[in-house]
């Protein structure tokens, strides 16, 4: 009777496989929505064009495929986010709510975990910098702005923090659902460079949303992160790493120093206010 109940209890959403069906869902619907788009006749640019020396052509193929994501990414998530629902709504799993309280909205403490977000990707990026090139960002204008900055943020914190987080925290607690979290945000960004640093930033978000327990939070730090790389790269610095961006050597590391001591103090908070978390689930 005893085995019977825990062969059960491992069998409830969500495990392992469940992990993987959300993963792929939301990949599928992706390729589902292009694919639907280009039998109605809206085809995606050529992202080849973008990166073309003629400024002319590049300006216009930016522009068409920031376009084109603005009306293919919100369908492609919205489908996602559905898709995940109705699975876990047919896996069992009683629906859980997404929070909402205005501790979200904290300047003191959205400041202090988008420095902490800042100094990660410094720290990290001697690793990153081993790994293959991530695709350059493409797109620019207003669409390119709405998508980044708006559109991402929303949908994917949705996804990833109100949807997989807390399906996770529901049957494992607290530490399982933000490394669970956290890797599936990594995974859906596609690329292996982008899915380590994702998944990085991935630890602070979902920290930011059961520290605060808002959704509003790891919106706003989310649209911040994608508003500095906008910024950067209208400075034509999009392609740039840190490293690029301080030529100096003993200035860099002098950085980077201070950044892995940002990230270090953050990591020892971030534990400790995780086990408060956990006991006072």
């Amino acid at each position: 009777m005893e085995q019977r109940t825990t062969s059960r209890t491992l069998g409830k959403f969500p495990n392992a496989l469940d992990f993987v069906v959300m993963a792929i869902w939301v990949f599928l619907a992706q390729v589902a929505v292009v694919g639907i788009c280009g039998l109605c006749g809206l085809e995606f640019p050529d992202t080849a064009l973008a990166n073309s020396p003629d400024d002319q052509i590049s300006l216009f193929a930016q522009l068409a495929v920031a376009q084109s994501l603005a009306i293919i990414y919100p369908v492609s998530m919205s489908l996602a986010i559905a898709g995940v629902l109705l699975y876990r709504r047919l896996r069992g799993r009683e629906r859980k709510r997404i929070a909402f309280s205005k501790g979200g909205f904290d300047p003191s403490r959205l400041l202090g975990l988008f420095v902490l977000m800042v100094a990660t990707q410094i720290a990290i990026e001697p690793l990153t910098a081993l790994m293959p090139d991530p695709a350059p960002m493409v797109g620019r204008g207003f669409f390119t702005v709405l998508v980044s900055v708006v559109f991402a943020p929303i949908f994917e914190e949705i996804l990833c923090r109100g949807i997989v987080l807390e399906s996770f925290r529901a049957k494992y607690g607290v530490w399982a659902a933000w490394l669970c979290s956290s890797l599936f945000f990594g995974i859906i960004h596609g690329q292996i460079t982008a899915m380590f640093s994702a998944s990085v930033l991935g630890l602070i978000l979902g920290y930011a949303y059961i520290r605060t327990n808002s959704i509003f939070s790891v919106i706003i730090l989310h649209a911040l992160n994608n508003g500095l790389a906008l910024a950067l790269m209208a400075f034509g610095l999009g392609d740039s790493t840190f490293r690029d961006i301080i030529p100096d050597l003993r200035i860099y590391w002098i950085v980077w120093g201070v950044a892995l001591l940002i990230v270090v103090i953050g990591a020892v908070s971030i534990v400790r206010n995780l086990r408060k978390a956990m006991i006072q689930k």
